[in-house]
This record gives structure tokens, sequence and C-alpha cells, in this order.
């Protein structure tokens, strides 16, 4: 019996359908990705939130803080006040010496900066970048941006292992660096973006370009910031968020419904406003402070999350900006 092949225009065909099928399948297995991600850097969110929780419940509901854990100056020497430990490197360091969190947890699955990789070689036992290393209470060899400089034989701008950004325990946002269960605060989430606006009633919107400078890690960037990808786009942030009543939330918007603050140097029909996570906001009337500086007029309450480098007496903060 004689077999019948196909024709060539059976072929071509078969293959537009298939290249059509494939059009329409990408699309939405590239959202399903995105997803996944997303759901991932929740999970891994909420795991760091329950590893403080821990801590705090064996540390009077406080969160991890060097300086008042360090007071004898084992694992890192003073330098310009006890408050300068307490960078973000070391914050999450404790966590990671007790055992607490593995080094993978602390990179979002959906990071986007390759300068942000997963830390080898953390020390558990008698790390040898510590002032006494058979005391330590972390390893401080732990690198949180490509930021953090002066540790102890490493290089600086070496690549961070930090994806977050993360209450500043300063002034009156210390209170906050606990496990308070309130469901208002933010503890931790994904970076974001820098931006201009406040006042009684102006939006916020993203900063153009970078601020003062050149684009650099420590100079404010809005509209070309790396953190819009992670999982927003190029023109909004959306990102995960951790509370400190241990939930996380999926937000589209730096200035989340349900996360309000009361302005009360503003018109009562303005007072009451949503609160941006990433501007150090003026607590009474909305105006937007120094990102860096938490002192004087920087000192406010409101939601404000950053990963820094460093910090002085005075808190003035080398923030991590990308």
């Amino acid at each position: 019996m004689k077999r019948r092949a196909f024709t060539l225009i059976e072929l071509l065909v078969v293959i537009a359908i298939i290249a059509l099928l494939i059009g329409i399948l990408l699309p939405a297995l590239g959202k399903a990705r995105a997803s996944a991600r997303q759901l991932k850097d929740s999970t891994q969110i909420r795991g760091v939130l329950q590893a403080m929780v821990i801590f705090a419940q064996n540390n009077r509901d406080e969160y991890p803080l060097p300086s008042r854990l360090d007071k004898n100056n084992a694992t890192v020497a003073v330098g310009g006040g006890a408050v300068t430990k307490d960078v973000t490197r070391h914050l999450y360091s404790i966590l990671l010496f007790n055992g607490f969190i593995p080094t993978e947890i602390l990179i979002s699955p959906a990071e986007v900066n390759g300068d942000i990789r997963q830390y080898q070689g953390y020390q558990f036992d008698q790390p040898e970048r510590a002032v006494t290393p058979a005391e330590a209470l972390w390893d401080p060899a732990f690198r949180a941006t490509p930021e953090d400089v002066g540790i102890p034989g490493d290089v600086d701008g070496s690549p961070g292992s930090f994806s977050y950004a993360h209450t500043p325990p300063f002034g009156k946002r210390k209170a906050k660096w606990s496990n308070t269960f309130v469901s208002t605060e933010p503890a931790m989430g994904n970076r974001g973006p820098s931006y201009t606006g406040g006042g009684a009633n102006q939006p916020w919107t993203l900063i153009k370009g970078a601020v003062g400078g050149a684009p650099a890690y420590d100079v404010e960037i809005g509209d070309t910031s790396n953190t819009l990808l992670i999982h927003g786009s190029r023109t909004k942030w959306s990102g995960n968020v951790g509370y400190n009543d241990n939930s996380t939330k999926f937000e589209t918007e730096p200035d989340p419904e349900g996360l309000t603050w009361s302005f009360l140097d503003l018109q009562p029909a303005q007072r009451t406003q949503n609160d941006n996570i990433f501007v150090n906001e003026n607590d009474r009337n909305r105006n937007k402070q120094d990102s860096q500086n938490l002192s004087g007029q920087g000192d406010n309450a409101n939601a404000y999350i950053r990963s820094y480098a460093s910090v002085t007496t005075g808190f003035v903060m080398n923030v991590f900006f990308d």
C-alpha cells in the first residue's frame, strides 16, 4: 500500500500553528514564573520575620540589636560609638550565627542586581574576623550591601548578600524594631526606589534619574532603579512587605492602602494619608526629610524601610540605593 506523505503546504501550516501556540503560551509561562518568584519571595520574608520573632521571644521581645548584645566589644570594636554596630549586615548576621536562618534565604528569588549574591564561607564557630573569636556573637565578615566598608581583610565594593530593606532601629523608630504584633508596622520588605512629592497633597512620584550626582549606590535613584524590576515594572514599584504581626502582603504601591499616618499640622481633610515606606516623611507635615539622616527633623516614627552600610552616633546612615 502506498503511504501518503505530508505536502509542503501542510508542513508549513503545522509549523505556523506551533509558532502561534508558542506565542500564546510564552507570556503565560512568564507570568507563572513571576508569580512563583513572588510567592517564594513572600515565603522567605515571612521566614526571616519568624526567625526575628523567635529571637525576640528570648530577648525581651526585641529584635537583634548588636549594640545591646556585644557590650564587651568581643565581636566588633566600638568605633564611633555603640550604635555604629547596628548596621544591616550585623543585624542579620546575628540570626545566621544562631542558626535561625540560612544565608540563601536573604537573597530574593527575584533579585535583579548582580551585586547582590549569596554569601559564601559564613563562619559559625569562632569567626576569625571578630575582635575575640572565641566570644563572638556573630560573624562580622558577613556583607549586606555593596556599600559595606571597613570589614577586616575584605575588599571594599564586594557584592552584598541581603536583598531586602528593613526598619532602621534608631530614634523614634527604634521601638518598632521589636515584636510589637502591630499589623501596620513594616519590619522588612523588598527594596524600593526613591520618590519626590509630599507636603499637604502632592502625590509621590519617582524621582528622575539620580539625586546629588552620577548614579551610585549611595545616591538616591528613582525611575531607573533596579528595584522597580524585582516584582514591578520600569514605571511602577510592587513588592512583598512583612509586618510586625508576622504577616506578609504583596503591595502594589509604595504607600499601601491601609497603611496610613496622621500628619497633625495639615488641614483636617488632608491629615490622614497613606504612608510611603521608602520616604522618611516628617511626622507632622508629610514633607520629605533627608533619607539618610534620622536625627532632628529626620527623626520620625512613620513607616520607613531601607538597608544601609554604616551609621553614626547621630543616626546618619549610608543608605544602599539601587
